[in-house]
């Protein structure tokens, strides 16, 4: 799949997506809706039908408000009734018609006084399993202006009720949600796999390219070589013949520098010769066999070896090719001339290496996949550079066969810093 279907896709993808959840959530809202709706109906009927009974114990069966209920909020409803009201019996009727109306919710009433014009608490009346009236909290009953006669009722699990209503809702929102995860992680390994691809791409692009050089000269060389006057001029012989043992060198080293790095990196971890070492001394040895090339290339080393303990369990060769990977990239990836700093210190248990440059830097989009097999990050103007992007995979996974961790810093134009950290051991014994 190309960048553009893939870009596609993608758009359609979400945008159906936002579709689904669009409907899902204007469905949940009406499913909410509907709920209570019925739930006030039903309400409603009950409190009407207790009124009604209320009145005919009364003997005033024609006494009856236009519209006696009234939902002043979402759980408190008021009812007008102009006759006097008992609580005893008040809360049975309420009980009663709750029940046939299938309301299992508990509530609270309050019967206004007219006498000392408020509100008296009436009490509260548990429906539901594992209540406990006397723990709970009572419920302010607000006044009702231009009411004369009049009860309240207040459902304070109204919310939970509602929320117990809408099992299924939840259950298939839950469900998209699954299914929008499933998606965004396929949507992940998609744009990963294409990222890898597009490494390895690069990778075979720049081999290719590597072997393209030397397999030519080769070729043009083997053609003169081919020609009978050749004979008679054994100089141009010999040279051509040493083009082709140069080039077939260089193809030999270009080979062997990918087998050895898969061969090195799957095994990592199995083949080291572990022994307890200075890796100051690694350092130091390092430099001074790599004087002529940091010469010639005008760099400058400046080595602040602060740490107390530098002794490590480690393979030489091993530590001393990831010290040489860092310090050839930090030399070539510049302008100018290199400038590279190398410390040491202890922190806690652990060595602290850090090896500093001054050069081009590396852009927070490429810092994250640098230690990525075959990936090379993008010189810019600078392609005198050359490589398979196997040098700091290759680094990362050798530190990390020491038990150790490795992590870089970066900002375009400033340099970079790789900051290694091993377990250090006090003495040699």
């Amino acid at each position: 799949m190309n960048a553009q279907n893939l870009r596609i896709f993608t758009i359609l993808s979400a945008i159906v997506l936002l579709s689904i959840i669009g409907v899902q959530t204007y469905w949940f809202r009406q499913a909410i809706s509907l709920e209570d709706s019925d739930f006030d109906k039903r309400v409603t009927a009950a409190l009407r039908a207790s009124t009604k009974r209320l009145l005919k114990f009364n003997n005033n069966p024609n006494n009856m408000v236009l519209k006696p209920v009234e939902r002043i909020l979402s759980s408190y409803y008021t009812v007008q009734i102009n006759d006097v009201i008992k609580p005893d019996v008040l809360e049975e009727f309420l009980k009663q018609e709750f029940l046939r109306q299938d309301i299992k919710s508990n509530f609270e009433y309050g019967i206004y006084d007219c006498m000392k014009d408020r509100i008296q608490y009436g009490g509260y009346v548990c429906t539901s399993e594992n209540c406990d009236s006397t723990n709970t909290m009572r419920y302010e009953f607000p006044m009702i202006e231009n009411h004369n006669y009049y009860f309240g009722v207040y459902f304070p699990d109204r919310r939970q009720h509602l929320l117990n209503q809408m099992g299924f809702w939840f259950i298939s929102s839950a469900i998209l949600v699954v299914v929008i995860g499933f998606f965004g992680y396929a949507l992940w390994v998609i744009f990963r796999q294409k990222r890898l691809s597009e490494i390895q791409t690069d990778f075979i692009n720049n081999m290719t390219h590597e072997f393209k050089t030397p397999i030519s000269t080769i070729l043009i060389s083997s053609d003169v070589l081919t020609k009978p006057s050749i004979v008679d001029s054994p100089e141009r012989l010999l040279s051509y013949a040493t083009i082709i043992k140069n080039e077939a060198n260089r193809l030999k080293k270009h080979v062997d520098a990918v087998l050895n790095i898969a061969k090195i990196t799957d095994t990592a971890g199995n083949n080291l010769n572990v022994e307890r070492l200075d890796f100051h001394d690694i350092i130091h040895e390092l430099i001074q066999n790599q004087a002529p090339t940091l010469q010639e290339k005008n760099a400058t080393i400046t080595l602040k070896l602060n740490a107390h303990h530098a002794l490590i369990q480690g393979d030489r060769m091993h530590l001393s090719n990831v010290l040489h990977n860092l310090i050839d990239n930090a030399s070539k990836y510049c302008e100018g001339s290199p400038r590279i700093e190398i410390s040491s210190q202890n922190v806690d248990n652990q060595l602290i290496i850090k090896i500093k440059d001054y050069g081009l830097g590396i852009a927070e989009r490429d810092i994250k996949l640098i230690f990525t097999k075959f990936y090379r990050v993008p010189t810019g103007n600078v392609h005198n550079v050359k490589g398979f992007g196997l040098g700091l995979y290759y680094v990362k996974m050798m530190v990390e066969a020491h038990k150790g961790k490795i992590t870089a810093e970066s900002k375009i134009g400033q340099g970079s810093t790789f900051t290694l950290s091993f377990l250090s051991t006090e003495s040699l014994g």
